[in-house]
C-alpha cells in the first residue's frame, strides 16, 4: 500500500455529506482500504442531523492519511456542497466521493496510473456497478462504454458528461470553479449545472478524458439518493424509435441558448492568468467551437418547429448548405439526423408537435465531424465549419 504522493501526483478525494450515517462508515473504509491512498480526505457537511459528523470524526482518529471535516454555515445543496469542498482541496488530483458507495480497493491505483501516462489528462472517469442498499449486484453502469478510451480535446459528443462519483480530474480546473455559479444545467431549466457535469465540460474543452470500463465502484441506489439510476440496459428498438419521434424544437432552442453560455465560459477561461498559454489557447478555441453550434441548433429549432412550412423548408436549405450534416464540418449533426429533420421537420414538424412525446434536455446526434478528428488544437481554430 502506497501513499498517493510517494510516485505520482497527491490525490485529493472530496466528499460532500448530508444526513448519511446509514452507510457512510462503509464508504469511510473502503477509502482506508485502497492499494493507493489518498493525500488527505475533504468533508463537506451540508447540516446534518444524524450521526454523520460522529461517524466521520471516529474514522478520523485512525484513518491512514488526514482528515478534514467543515461544517458549512449554511445549507448549499450537494452540487454547492461538492463544489465547496474542492475549494479546499490542496492535491494534484482531485476526486469526487459520495457517502454511500462502495469504493473498489484499486480505484485510486488504477486511476492515478491513467493521469501518470499522459500529462495532457484532464480528467479521467470509470465504469462502476450499481448495488442495492445491501451491496448486492443489480448491473453495470455502463452497458457499453459511452465514449472512447482515450478523447482529446473537442473530439466528445458536446451534451457528454459523466457522473461525478465516477470522476476525478487534475488540480489544474480549479480555477475555472469561479465560473460555475453562473452556468445553467444543460438538462434541466433553471437549474445551476452540476458540479460534475461543469468540471467535465472544462475539462472536455482544454484537455484529454480518459474512460477506463473498469467498475472501480458500487453505486448504491436506495430510497435516499440525492441521484439516482435504474437498472442499465441496451437502448431497444422501441427506446429508439420513441427518442426519434420526440418533440424536440424546444430542446433545440435551449441547447442553442446553452451553447452561448458555454462559449462565454470558455471565452473567459481563456484569460485565466494561472493556466498556460496552451490551455488559454485551447480555451480560445473551445469558445469558437461552442459559438458555432448556436446557428446549427437555432436553424434546427425552426425545422421542427411549428412554423410554416416555406419557413421550415428555408430553415433546412441553410443548415445544409452551412455543414450542419456534413462530416467536413466541425459539428456536424450526420446523415440519419438530416433525413429525420427531412420526414420528421420539414414534412411533418405540426403533427410531431401535436402528438410526439416530451423531449429530453439532450441531443445523441451532434458530434465533431470525422473529417477533423486530427486536427491539432493549434489549427483548429482556422477551422471554417467552426464559425459556421
Amino acid at each position: 500500500m502506497t501513499e498517493a504522493g510517494d510516485n505520482g501526483p497527491r490525490i485529493s478525494v472530496v466528499m460532500a455529506t448530508y444526513n448519511g450515517a446509514a452507510h457512510i462508515r462503509e464508504q469511510l473504509d473502503s477509502l482506508a482500504a485502497q492499494t493507493c491512498l489518498p493525500a488527505e480526505l475533504v468533508v463537506t457537511d451540508d447540516g446534518s442531523t444524524d450521526a454523520t459528523l460522529d461517524i466521520v470524526a471516529d474514522f478520523a482518529r485512525t484513518a491512514p492519511f488526514p482528515v478534514q471535516v467543515h461544517r458549512n454555515a449554511q445549507r448549499l445543496g450537494y452540487k454547492g456542497n461538492f463544489m465547496h469542498a474542492v475549494s479546499l482541496s490542496s492535491g494534484d488530483l482531485i476526486s469526487f466521493c459520495d457517502q454511500d458507495d462502495f469504493w473498489k480497493s484499486n480505484n485510486l491505483e488504477r486511476v492515478r496510473q491513467a493521469f501518470m501516462n499522459d500529462p495532457d489528462v484532464m480528467m479521467v472517469f470509470h465504469n462502476a456497478h450499481l448495488v442495492n442498499e445491501r451491496r448486492m449486484p443489480i448491473s453495470p453502469f455502463y452497458a457499453t462504454s459511452p465514449v472512447p478510451p482515450v478523447s482529446r480535446p473537442l473530439t466528445l459528443q458536446p451534451w457528454c458528461f459523466s457522473y461525478g462519483f465516477m470522476q476525478t480530474f487534475r488540480a489544474d480546473l480549479k480555477p475555472s470553479a469561479a465560473l460555475w455559479g453562473r452556468m445553467g444545467d444543460h438538462y434541466n431549466p433553471g437549474k445551476e449545472m452540476g458540479h460534475d457535469l461543469f468540471f467535465f465540460l472544462v475539462a472536455s474543452g482544454v484537455g484529454t478524458i480518459v474512460y477506463l470500463d473498469d467498475e472501480l465502484t458500487e453505486y448504491r441506489l436506495h430510497g435516499g439518493n440525492t441521484v439516482g439510476s435504474g437498472k442499465r440496459t441496451r437502448p431497444t428498438f422501441v427506446d429508439r424509435w420513441r427518442y426519434r419521434l420526440e418533440d424536440r424544437a424546444d430542446t433545440y432552442r435551449y441547447l442553442a441558448r446553452m451553447t452561448v453560455q458555454d462559449s462565454n465560459m470558455f471565452a473567459d477561461l481563456a484569460r485565466t492568468p494561472s493556466w498556460s498559454e496552451t490551455m488559454r489557447n485551447r480555451a480560445r478555441v473551445a469558445a469558437e467551437a461552442w459559438r458555432g453550434l448556436e446557428p446549427l441548433y437555432a436553424l434546427r429549432a425552426e425545422i421542427c418547429s411549428g412554423s410554416s412550412l416555406p419557413r421550415r423548408i428555408a430553415a433546412f436549405v441553410r443548415l445544409v448548405r452551412e455543414g450542419g450534416y456534413s462530416e467536413r464540418s466541425f459539428w456536424t449533426f450526420g446523415n440519419r439526423a438530416m433525413y429525420k429533420d427531412l420526414v420528421l421537420g420539414v414534412l411533418l414538424a405540426p403533427l410531431v408537435r401535436r402528438f410526439g412525446r416530451e423531449s429530453s434536455r439532450t441531443d445523441r446526434a451532434c458530434r465533431r465531424g470525422h473529417a477533423h478528428h486530427g486536427v491539432p488544437m493549434s489549427q483548429a481554430a482556422s477551422v471554417q465549419a467552426v464559425a459556421a
